[in-house]
């Protein structure tokens, strides 16, 4: 994967310049958010995480504009996407975008109907003897969080997470996210891929927008390309994404800049494609 060197923390200024420009403004925009770490603060478990009042306010008054769709791109599932988000008139694609539900879309991946988890009590007697460890299991994924292991066993966690724990039929990949191992299929999709389904169901041209803080998201950038705006969230060195927003608190910022955008302009000559 190609990496922006020059993605840096300097550059946020510069992205709130061109969210003001005239010709950025008349655009009709598909804005596509992660949710862990992005919309919402990292919890320590997947439950405790929020949504809070003022970002979701900003996401209603940002998909009430008929110039703007907005999509929740997570590794949750689409349910649990719905009851955290709580808006109707998204489009939601959940684990890792393996699934798509909205306005004119209701999709999941062929190579996902029917997935036998059998993995999920192979990763429960290999880690019982972990404290801290939580196991979430998800219709088409598991995901492994550590964030509540003591440092002192993050060496011995690794190391069976490398191991061959399983056998099972269906082919999985292990990725590593912010203190969490997610196996996925593996298949060729990404978020960046979902992003582009939920394009293909707009007419006319849409530029796509991306915003999200983890290595997951560094695929949706490289799939989606150049002609969409992709901001990263973290004090990265390296990042696919044109633009770094430095803390996640930020956001806010970056919704009302959006909804709160003039109208007019030019449309955009291409959408992500």
């Amino acid at each position: 994967m190609r990496r922006n060197a020059v993605a840096r923390d300097d550059r946020w200024p510069l992205l709130l310049e061109r969210l003001a420009a005239p010709e950025f403004a008349g655009a009709r925009l598909l804005v596509a958010l992660d949710f862990d770490g992005t919309l919402s603060a990292i919890a320590p478990t997947p439950d405790e995480a929020v949504l809070e009042p003022s970002t979701r306010r900003l996401l209603g008054a940002l998909a009430r504009r008929p110039d703007t769709k907005v999509a929740i791109i997570s590794g949750r599932s689409i349910e649990d996407l719905r009851e955290k988000v709580g808006l109707s008139g998204l489009y939601y694609a959940g684990n890792h975008g393996l699934e798509i539900d909205g306005p004119g879309i209701r999709w999941a991946h062929p190579c996902a109907v029917g997935l036998d988890l059998t993995i999920r009590e192979a990763l429960e007697e290999q880690l019982r003897d972990i404290p801290g460890v939580l196991i979430e299991h998800k219709r088409l994924g598991v995901a492994v969080h550590y964030r509540g292991v003591h440092p002192k066993h993050h060496g011995r966690l690794r190391l069976r997470m490398r191991a061959d724990l399983f056998d099972s039929p269906a082919r999985y990949r292990l990725m590593r996210g912010k203190k969490t191992f997610d196996f996925r299929l593996d298949v060729p999709w990404d978020k960046g891929h979902a992003l582009r389904a939920i394009r293909r169901t707009l007419k006319g041209a849409w530029t796509a927008v991306f915003v999200g803080d983890d290595v997951t998201d560094e695929e949706a950038f490289e799939t989606i390309g150049p002609r969409a705006l992709t901001v990263r969230i973290g004090r990265v060195r390296r990042s696919g994404a044109q633009y770094v927003m430095p803390d996640r608190e930020q956001i806010g910022l970056f919704l009302e800049a959006l909804a709160h955008r003039s109208a007019g302009g030019p449309p955009p000559e291409e959408g992500v494609r």
